[in-house]
């Protein structure tokens, strides 16, 4: 199985190289990477340069987040922020759809994208991508589109770089599972996707979130 891994800095990254060892895997990223290219960049040649139309499968794992609420984000924030967290992302998807009749693209999202972010950048990019995967038809019986949206990833650069502890351990003990995932179950959820052969599951968003949003109660 041929792979290309769109964005191969994270831990989480790291771990899905670790657990698709038996695959070939060819990263993209900033710097360390078999390619290299800048997610804000969106220009469609470009896009079409980067992408080989014979991977197998897609995995896109892009996220770039503010530490400022967007009424005191500049423009060129802004559009820094949906170019990587969605347009990107997105514009690369209808280059690989239009073209590889075998395409499977997971997305990594976040439930920023349901339920806001204080990044509201952030948050609209990545419902973005909710919308997106709902919405685009494929348009050939191999093809396969799935967003996987994770909580918070306790052991990811976007947690661990939070100032703010002791708000995140309140979040931690109010959660019905009393902790947050860990990089290396969102990897292998991925991998069982993976390698999973059906496509049957398609144009949906996977919400790992150990049923944090679930209300009714006995």
């Amino acid at each position: 199985m041929n792979i290309a891994l769109v964005g191969s800095s994270s831990l989480l990254s790291r771990c899905l190289i670790k657990d698709l060892s038996s695959e070939y895997i060819t990263t993209y990223g900033r710097q360390n990477a078999d390619i290299i290219f800048d997610a804000e960049n969106i220009e469609t040649e470009i896009i079409e340069s980067l992408f080989d139309l014979d991977y197998d499968v897609y995995v896109f794992n892009l996220g770039y987040l503010q530490p400022k609420r967007i009424k005191d984000q500049s423009s060129s924030n802004i559009i820094k922020s949906l170019s990587i967290n969605a347009l990107f992302t997105i514009k690369s998807c209808e280059y690989i759809f239009d073209n590889n009749p075998k395409a499977r693209i997971f997305i990594i999202g976040s439930e920023s994208g349901k339920k806001g972010s204080f990044d509201t950048s952030y948050f609209l990019a990545k419902s973005m991508l909710r919308s997106y995967t709902k919405e685009r038809k494929l348009s050939f019986e191999d093809q396969q589109l799935l967003l996987v949206s994770p909580s918070t990833i306790e052991d990811g650069k976007m947690t661990s770089s939070r100032s703010d502890t002791e708000t995140l351990e309140t979040y931690k003990q109010i959660h019905p599972k009393r902790r947050f995932l860990d990089s290396s179950e969102v990897s292998q959820l991925l991998f069982d996707l993976i390698k999973n052969p059906s496509t049957y599951l398609c144009n949906t968003e996977i919400e790992l979130n150990g049923g944090k949003f679930s209300r009714m109660s006995y």
